[in-house]
């Protein structure tokens, strides 16, 4: 879609007015899974995947799925997984709100600082859980899931998919 001077203005308004919808959809699918879709006016779409994010992220919770913290000790795969969890979108932060007490997405450097302790034992208690892994999974999956769907919100805004 690209402006051209040739092209009648309405046809540059209508483009403008494409992208500006799509963007809305996406900052929509990101901030509840599925609502980009809803938004786009793919309802039933919308509903499934919403359906089918939150609970894979729920019962990555409820098995004590390890909430991601970034390691400057391990900087890429830590990132890596703190954005798999973020993937999800706002629902992240209340979780972590509730697992940490905080929105709490890295490890201080300082091991003296008095958040590391904490932050370390809510680490291993969760992962002390037999289901922890699985729980795990289906917390990154879900973040996933929501990243490539937005993929796809961005496919259907701009028209490329039917």
């Amino acid at each position: 879609m690209t402006t051209d001077a040739r092209q009648p203005e309405n046809v540059r308004r209508a483009e403008s007015s494409v992208t500006r919808r799509t963007v809305l959809a996406l900052v929509a699918a990101w901030g509840l899974p599925g609502m980009g879709h809803i938004f786009l006016g793919r309802t039933r779409r919308g509903l499934l995947f919403s359906f089918l994010i939150l609970s894979s992220f729920a019962l990555g919770l409820f098995h004590d799925g390890r909430l991601a913290l970034r390691d400057a000790r391990q900087p890429y795969l830590s990132t890596l997984q703190v954005l798999a969890n973020v993937g999800v979108g706002p629902v992240d932060f209340l979780a972590r709100w509730i697992v940490y007490g905080e929105p709490a997405y890295g490890l201080p450097r300082d091991e003296a600082y008095p958040d590391y302790a904490e932050r370390i034992k809510i680490l291993r208690d969760r992962s002390r859980s037999s289901l922890s892994i699985y729980g795990t999974a289906y917390l990154w999956t879900a973040g996933l899931m929501n990243l490539m769907l937005l993929f796809e919100v961005w496919d259907i805004g701009m028209g490329r998919r039917a």
